[in-house]
């Protein structure tokens, strides 16, 4: 029985470890994400097409992680999911914004 409490200790440091993981992959995708934001206002088109890159790459690694290994951490699966797909829709938006420019 007293291999109970070391069993759950490693199970919650990698639980920890893969929050940690997809949290990391949210910062870069919210840097990103406000270069992008501040190359479209500035009219720089090709600034705002290399960050819009750059998300979505940052997001597909977000979204493969999630889908893959997100079980190991519940409590916070849904919720990166739903930053994914909020991050998928506002790059909708910006190939909108940066595409009407460019007509």
């Amino acid at each position: 029985m007293a291999w109970i409490l070391p069993v759950l200790t490693g199970i919650a440091n990698v639980m920890e470890v893969l929050t940690f993981i997809q949290f990391i992959e949210e910062e870069a995708i919210q840097s990103a994400a406000l270069g992008t934001f501040l190359a479209l206002r500035a009219g720089t088109n090709k600034g705002a097409a290399w960050g819009m890159h750059r998300v979505d790459v940052c997001c597909t690694h977000l979204e493969a992680i999630n889908d893959t290994l997100g079980w190991i951490a519940p409590y916070s699966q849904g919720c990166f999911s739903d930053f994914a797909e909020a991050t998928r829709t506002n790059l909708e938006i910006y190939n909108d914004i940066l595409y009407a420019r460019m007509k």
